[in-house]
């Protein structure tokens, strides 16, 4: 695998990390998120990697970040077709990784 790919792959396994830290801390709409020193010492990655998967996630409307505040779980009513098409996107982004996989 080149380095482009793994790079590509760390940023998905990070949100997909996220995604499931969120759902198992029961982190809600407005509150708080670990800080990226602190997330990246539970994923185990380092901490460019978790600001450039946060980075994707507020560029989704997913998060908010606030200077000097942290990071913030945004209303997912109003990007509820956001978070669907970045279902979708992670999915399929999993689905071409298998077949690199295969095809290697």
């Amino acid at each position: 695998m080149d380095k482009k790919t793994e790079q590509k792959k760390v940023f998905l396994d990070i949100v997909q990390q996220l995604r499931q830290l969120i759902k198992i801390e029961k982190i809600q709409a407005g509150e708080k998120l670990p800080s990226e020193r602190v997330l990246s010492e539970r994923l185990g990655v380092g901490r460019s990697s978790v600001r450039e998967a946060l980075r994707s996630l507020e560029l989704l409307g997913l998060i908010e970040t606030r200077h000097g505040g942290g990071t913030f779980l945004a209303s997912t009513q109003k990007h509820w077709l956001v978070e669907i098409l970045s279902m979708f996107i992670l999915e399929d982004s999993k689905k071409g990784c298998r077949i690199n996989a295969t095809n290697s």
